[in-house]
């Protein structure tokens, strides 16, 4: 007999919608309720997929045996929603980045859904996306020889900068870090999502490959000639640029070759705006999710991914603070960068609240 799973989804937002519709083409596994505190945004993406809309969360989890839970709300409530869940039973997270406030709540992320048994991963889902993953096969080949360096560019380090470390980790071969060093500017009050974030940077991340990284960070100025947000890959024989959807491998100096990011046509649908790039990677990591949970294999977004680009994150404000190196295992589990901007060590000027 076949058992048929029961998901549900917290946060009914434009991304809510997403992890719904790639929850929606699993096989065997049935949307059974969505969650958000705006109760006619629940139930009109509960609508959607024949499933019942709450504003309550531990009433959801109460009233329905949830298998595979999506949160898409805010990084501020994820530490409290994974809580709920795993006490509920729920035996498979898929949690949107960024993964937390702070360095200790990432942590205790990761550690207690160990403690349950349960699989934990971070919607870090360009991982999925094939012109990265063209680009891994071509590194990993030895095409523009060996690695000497990597950089990143993104309009900030904690929401943007989440996907560009977690980039930078994957094509340098996951490597682990050992040392940050990094200054920021925090010249507004921002927030992205309702988390506090700098509007420029630069960090250096060494790691235990020898090949380090440095990444930019801010919106006032052009990051990069091709774009504000990528990652640049320098090796011995040439170097790959990725930018906007675009790979460009030069290498010895010939015309380069181009990776264009593709998407299969089934996902070039329309959920509020969302690239469909993103709609098929996110349905992508949710049913590999789901085989991990049933099969025990290690999902390929697993959180020590998300904890590990985490912890590069809050090193990195931890080291703004100190105006020094930070060397890893990171001990501070706070935010510094909410930290310093609660000594006054920043004088903000003016607000933004915005989504990058």
């Amino acid at each position: 007999m076949t058992t048929v799973r029961t998901a549900a989804v917290v946060g009914a937002g434009a991304q809510g919608a997403v992890h719904a519709f790639g929850l929606s083409r699993i096989p065997d596994l049935r949307i059974a309720a969505i969650s958000d505190v705006d109760a006619d945004a629940a139930d009109a993406l509960a609508a959607r997929h024949g499933a019942r809309g709450y504003r309550d969360l531990e009433r959801l989890l109460t009233e329905n045996p949830v298998d595979v839970l999506s949160v898409c709300a805010p990084a501020a409530v994820h530490r409290d929603v994974v809580d709920l869940a795993l006490a509920h039973g729920v035996t498979a997270i898929h949690c949107e980045k960024p993964m937390a406030l702070s360095y200790g709540d990432a942590r205790h992320l990761v550690e207690t859904a160990a403690a349950h048994g349960a699989v934990l991963t971070v919607n870090h889902q360009r991982r999925f996306d094939r012109m990265h993953r063209a680009v891994r096969d071509l590194v990993q080949d030895g095409t523009i020889g060996e690695l000497t360096g990597a950089q990143g560019y993104c309009a900030n380090l904690f929401d943007w900068g989440s996907h560009t470390v977690d980039l930078l980790r994957l094509h340098l071969g996951d490597p682990r870090a050992t040392s940050v060093l990094a200054q920021i500017d925090v010249a507004a009050r921002k927030r992205v999502y309702g988390a506090p974030t700098e509007t420029a940077g630069i960090v250096k991340v060494r790691f235990d490959s020898a090949v380090d990284a440095v990444i930019i960070t801010g919106r006032d100025e052009r990051l990069h000639p091709l774009g504000d947000n990528g990652i640049v890959l320098q090796g011995t024989r040439g170097r790959v640029e990725i930018f906007g959807g675009r790979a460009l491998v030069h290498v010895d100096g010939r015309d380069p070759q181009e990776i264009l990011e593709s998407v299969d046509p089934e996902f070039a649908i329309e959920l509020g705006g969302v690239d469909p790039a993103i709609i098929e990677q996110t349905a992508l990591a949710l049913a590999d999710l789901v085989r991990a949970a049933e099969t025990g294999a290690e999902p390929v977004l697993h959180a020590r991914h998300g904890l590990a680009a985490a912890e590069i994150i809050f090193a990195a404000y931890e080291s703004s603070v100190r105006r020094g190196l930070v060397r890893l295992p990171l001990d501070v589990l706070d935010n510094a960068l909410q930290r310093g901007l609660d000594q006054g060590l920043w004088a903000p000027v003016t607000e933004i609240v915005s989504t990058y």
